[in-house]
């Protein structure tokens, strides 16, 4: 049992630390501050400014990125000082950071909450939709299928996850 946790420890010392410099970290704490049932009431007192800022700043993104819309993409610019654009505008900026520190603020934990926070439904979408591929599973069974021999029949369920888990492990 030890040897789980300290193995879990390592591996995911990142996520545990909260560290908002890594970008799978970052995206794991956005996912789970998007979600009105968490929000930031799982996050140390210590942390709560740091993540607060990296939710503010994820939603002045997702709110600057050019909505689906029928412009073409020469008329696209990367410029931050776009003048007379109604995505990206400074006034959207302001509406997104509000609308995220409101959302922050507001006791309602359904998914129904989100209706009235607009720009936090992009945060949302974009760190709590799952991939759509079965990829990872076929690669584990495909890797289960090489630990399964012939010559290795009588393997325990334990060894056998074990192997499995150290095999998948190293090719990180």
């Amino acid at each position: 049992m030890n040897s789980l946790l300290s193995g879990l420890t390592t591996r995911f010392a990142s996520i545990f630390s909260l560290d908002t410099s890594v970008p799978e970290t970052k995206n794991a704490i956005l996912a789970a501050v998007a979600h009105p049932h968490y929000k930031l009431k799982w996050v140390p007192p210590e942390k709560r400014e740091d993540i607060t800022l990296a939710f503010v700043d994820a939603t002045d993104r997702a709110n600057r990125l050019p909505q689906t819309s029928s412009t073409s993409t020469d008329a696209v610019d990367d410029d931050e000082y776009v003048y007379g654009e109604v995505n990206g505008g400074v006034d959207d900026r302001t509406t997104a950071s509000s609308q995220a520190m409101n959302y922050l603020a507001d006791s309602d934990k359904s998914l129904a909450s989100l209706k009235i926070f607009s720009s936090v439904v992009h945060v949302f979408a974009r760190y709590n939709t799952p991939i759509p591929s079965s990829a990872p599973v076929e690669r584990l069974f495909s890797s289960a299928g090489l630990i399964v021999t012939p010559r290795r029949n009588r393997l325990t369920d334990s060894n056998f996850e074990k192997l499995l888990m150290l095999k998948l492990n190293t090719s990180c």
